[in-house]
């Protein structure tokens, strides 16, 4: 074998082994939200008068009515909720039931949203995580930001859109889950700017340290 053939051989098996390694990290990602839809309820045994919900999977059915049950279940055991997340994110429409649901809460009991360290908050899930009054994280809890997209049933594939229907569609995610919560406006802003089109990564501590309003407390 010359020297050429040795490094073709040598990018070949580099190749593989990264598309290994995104494999097995995607395989990883999938397994940790494996959860199937299934909600935890627990009164903190260091903080009076407290339940904590843990949602350990996508935004999607049944989230809702997990919520709505351990809401019905746990409601009159304690005056706080805490909301205690780590998710992907899913669909918007599960996401709107999600939260309708969470204002239900709200109007009898102080509810709180929490990510740990080194869990994350993406997409959909970050509008409710802002339906905290006080939201706390992990300082390398992740939080991600994207435009919302329409995806094929079947493939999961995005569906590419015209770009003013895509434009009109983003404008009224923002103005129902953004425009109106605790997020800085001027923050907004410049992610409206920065998520054109990619996805926009932000740990807890950048949120704090760049003054989003997202998150009030890091642990």
């Amino acid at each position: 074998m010359d020297q050429r053939q040795k490094n073709k051989f040598m990018l070949a098996a580099t190749l593989l082994m990264l598309a290994a390694t995104v494999f097995l990290i995607t395989r990883n990602e999938q397994f940790i939200f494996r959860d199937e839809g299934r909600l935890e309820a627990r009164l903190d045994p260091n903080e009076q008068d407290t339940v904590v919900f843990y949602w350990r999977s996508e935004v999607e059915v049944p989230m809702a009515r997990r919520y709505e049950e351990a809401f019905a279940e746990w409601g009159d055991r304690a005056g706080r909720i805490i909301l205690d997340l780590h998710s992907p994110g899913g669909a918007i429409a599960e996401g709107e039931q999600v939260i309708r649901i969470i204002e239900r809460m709200k109007h009898t009991h102080i509810v709180d949203t929490r990510v740990r360290r080194g869990y994350k908050c993406y997409s959909m899930c970050v509008p409710i995580f802002l339906m905290g009054e006080q939201r706390m994280a992990g300082e390398n809890a992740i939080f991600m930001f994207h435009e919302p997209t329409v995806r094929d049933f079947h493939t999961d594939e995005e569906v590419r859109r015209p770009e003013l229907e895509k434009n009109l569609t983003t404008r009224r995610f923002v103005d129902r889950y953004f425009a109106n919560s605790p997020i800085n406006p001027s923050w907004l802003e410049g992610l409206l700017a920065e998520w054109k089109g990619r996805d926009v990564f932000r740990s807890a501590r950048d949120l704090v340290e760049e003054e989003s309003g997202i998150v009030t407390e890091l642990e």
